[in-house]
């Protein structure tokens, strides 16, 4: 899903419903255009805020699965989440 210059402006919340691997894909296309070489420079400035924006997004999804991974703990061999409720 690449964001473009259209009518429709992308909000917060569309970039941040995108999931991890639609915002990588993005951010891939994005670098390549960039590096082409070919885009003018109004074009190059609004490829790399879009950038950033899929770069915040993929590291928001990543930090969120690691706290879901640290959630899960082992007891007698089996997996189970882990209730914080019961730490306070």
């Amino acid at each position: 899903m690449l964001m473009s210059t259209g009518s429709k402006k992308q909000t917060k919340s569309d970039f941040m419903e995108l999931s991890f691997e639609e915002a990588l894909s993005t951010l891939e296309k994005i670098i390549q255009q960039m590096e082409s070489g070919d885009a003018p420079l109004d074009s190059l400035v609004t490829h790399y805020q879009n950038g950033v924006r899929m770069l915040k997004i993929c590291r928001s999804k990543l930090n969120s699965a690691e706290l879901k991974i640290n959630e899960v703990k082992e007891i007698d061999g089996e997996l189970c989440e882990k209730n914080f409720e019961e730490t306070f």
